[in-house]
């Protein structure tokens, strides 16, 4: 990785939103100011671009594009999305950058949460209303179903 692309990606970690944020909404172009007033690198759009999906394939940065149509038919577009990746951050922690540890915890915080809302719970699933022997079953078939498969 060259300077301007750990330049990149430094910038970038340094415009996500605040404490809570995982995502940047920085545009190419302010990418491009705080590359020259931060670091003394002076580069070109397509530069950027070129580093920001050097950085995407690499694993460290994710991207999601805004775009949508209003109700003229016309296009809109606005700055993508980046987010940091686990990688991503694993990377700036081993290059000693400051906040990288928070955001690392915050990620993992996402990935390991307990509100998977996705699913039931085991005491949505069984009720008080039912008999001690129906109640007894379901636990059973609840622990059969939620078992890891060898």
């Amino acid at each position: 990785m060259n300077n301007t692309k750990f330049a990149i990606l430094a910038t970038v970690f340094f415009c996500l939103g605040g404490k809570n944020f995982k995502y940047s909404l920085v545009s190419i172009d302010k990418i491009i100011k705080l590359l020259k007033k931060h670091h003394n690198i002076v580069v070109k759009r397509r530069w950027v671009f070129q580093c920001i999906r050097d950085l995407i394939d690499a694993g460290f940065l994710s991207r999601k594009s805004r775009r949508g149509k209003n109700s003229d038919g016309s296009v809109w577009q606005k700055s993508s999305i980046l987010a940091f990746t686990l990688r991503g951050a694993r990377f700036l922690f081993s290059k000693g950058v400051m906040g990288a540890k928070n955001l690392i915890a915050s990620i993992l915080a996402w990935i390991r949460k307990k509100n998977d809302n996705r699913f039931p719970s085991k005491t949505e699933i069984i009720t008080d209303d039912l008999d001690g022997s129906e109640r007894r079953r379901l636990l059973d078939l609840v622990e059969i179903v939620t078992k890891s498969i060898p």
